[in-house]
């Protein structure tokens, strides 16, 4: 390529214009990658969720959650907590059924609501 002293400040000018689009395609890919396989805490999983740690706790410990522990710290997917969310269907709750964690139920004789 041949540039004359002429040329000089118009390929600077395109050079710098490749640079900013380049340096703007990286930063996208970036901010698509950290939503998708991003790690969360408890905290963060948390304010994602509106829920307590408590109720967290909770459901780390019956399973009913998709988490890693490392180290005595539990972590959390993004993209599974939202598979997770997505992929529980609504139970229908019973008046008066009290549900326990071995699946048995108490009926006390209500009506459906």
């Amino acid at each position: 390529m041949d540039l004359k002293f002429e040329d000089l400040p118009t390929a600077i000018a395109q050079l710098i214009e490749q640079n900013k689009l380049i340096l703007e395609s990286i930063q996208g890919a970036e901010l698509t990658n950290q939503s998708s396989g991003q790690i969360l805490t408890l905290n963060k999983i948390c304010e994602l969720l509106e829920l307590k740690k408590q109720t967290v706790y909770s459901y780390v410990s019956k399973g009913l959650i998709p988490y890693y522990k490392k180290a005595g710290k539990l972590y959390f997917i993004r993209d599974e907590i939202t598979e997770w969310i997505t992929s529980k269907p609504a139970k229908s709750k019973l008046k008066g059924v009290r549900y326990h964690q071995n699946g048995r139920l108490r009926d006390r004789e209500f009506k459906k609501i």
